[in-house]
């Protein structure tokens, strides 16, 4: 019997029994479909993750003194000027952030973190989608302006403004800064992606989780730090390697300060290799969880193979004594055990695209397929096949002819 006849055999037993083979490959259905589905959606995920680094820019940095207790380790102005004209910097600007206290109309307390920084900061480095009123200004800047800017969250917790930010533009909010109270005019409303369907009780609890923005001048005049920087933010130069950049950057700021390693360094292109590594590591470990329903999968192909070989044994006696070979028997069963986990996989491949479609829709995240996904589902669907499939099919090989015509 050649290949094709033993194929053709193969498909014939497959579908004489079609509740039992569907039942059969229900394991592997199961398994690669899940596999699929998992390795689509992290995909997905982790390219959703690093693009929204990728749009704040790879150039991105940050810097910071390691003990900001220790005012003598904040840049200094003279610094900031210094690591400005250097050519891989594209764009430095300086910041302040602080603990503070705001009041709420109730005169509920909430802690809070306030940012000050230059305009570029909210302008170019960091860019913020405005939903309403503008970005912090130059003008700001110069006058020592008691600005701010707040998150969409914060503008519907504080004002219940709904969707209507414009309605916020204008209002006053109270903060206390080194306990010095102030009043804020909210100037601009950037977007955080809020949900819509957030109970009042649940934006509360965001005002105390978002980062309120004010001038750079205002936070180093009420903070009394006579323009000490405690962090410093930038962009750099297209062409130039950013660790190699940044890290000349931290040995200036040490050989100033005499400090051996007083500066915590961060570039967005570390963030997203972490993200992605984390990423890739969440979606190994949950594919291999599950994985094992295709090890029960192959145990149930090799069961059934074997109950398949019991009950076809006097056939296998009539062809052993019509002159087949040991070893044309076994390819037989191999190829039905293989055909078995490779429709299963086919099949399981189909459901894991449309399971990985629709909970991507869901939870909006665009599913991606990869030419690897569809390896794995032939390549695994295979091997469990032929792994599983060769003690029933060496089973079936080594039946003596007679006793197995002698088998009811």
């Amino acid at each position: 019997m050649d290949i094709r006849e033993t194929i053709k055999s193969a498909i014939k037993q497959l579908l004489g029994n079609k509740g039992r083979t569907v039942l059969t490959m229900l394991g592997m259905f199961i398994g690669i479909g899940a596999v699929i589905m998992i390795q689509a959606l992290g995909t997905g995920l982790t390219q959703s993750v690093t693009s929204s680094f990728s749009e704040m820019g790879l150039g991105v940095f940050q810097m910071s003194a390691k003990d900001n207790k220790n005012a003598e380790n904040y840049i200094s102005a003279e610094d900031m000027e210094l690591l400005s004209v250097m050519p891989e910097v594209k764009t430095l600007v300086a910041a302040n952030i602080s603990e503070a206290t705001l009041l709420d109309q109730k005169s509920e307390a909430f802690k809070v973190t306030i940012m000050g920084a230059q305009p570029a900061f909210t302008n170019d480095i960091m860019p913020k989608k405005i939903l309403a009123g503008r970005n912090l200004s130059e003008k700001d800047e110069q006058a020592y302006g008691r600005s701010i800017m707040i998150a969409d969250s914060v503008a519907m917790a504080l004002f219940q403004c709904g969707k209507d930010y414009n309605k916020v533009i204008g209002e006053t909010i109270n903060i206390t800064i080194n306990n010095q109270p102030n009043a804020f005019t909210v100037v601009g409303v950037y977007n955080t992606s809020v949900a819509s369907n957030l109970s009042q009780k649940e934006l509360e609890k965001t005002i105390s989780r978002q980062t309120y923005n004010i001038p750079y001048s205002t936070l180093d005049q009420l903070l009394g730090l006579g323009g000490k920087v405690g962090m410093v933010a930038g962009l750099t130069q297209d062409g130039y390697d950013q660790v190699a950049a940044t890290s000349k950057m931290g040995q200036i700021l040490n050989r100033r300060h005499h400090l051996k390693d007083g500066y915590t360094i961060t570039t967005y292109a570390q963030f997203i290799t972490m993200v992605e590594m984390i990423m890739s590591t969440i979606t190994l470990f949950i594919s291999a969880i599950a994985s094992i329903s295709l090890i029960v999968g192959g145990v149930g192909i090799m069961n059934i193979m074997l109950v398949t070989v019991k009950e076809r044994t006097r056939e296998i006696g009539v062809r052993k004594a019509l002159g087949a070979s040991n070893k044309v028997i076994l390819r037989q069963f191999l190829i039905e055990a293989l055909m078995l986990t490779v429709i299963a996989g086919l099949i399981g491949m189909l459901l894991g695209y449309i399971g990985a479609l629709y909970i991507g829709n869901v939870i909006n995240v665009q599913a991606q397929f990869t030419i690897g996904m569809l390896l794995f589902s032939s390549i695994v669907s295979s091997v469990i096949g032929i792994v599983f499939g060769v003690y029933p099919a060496y089973q079936a090989a080594r039946l003596d002819p007679i006793e197995a015509l002698r088998a009811d």
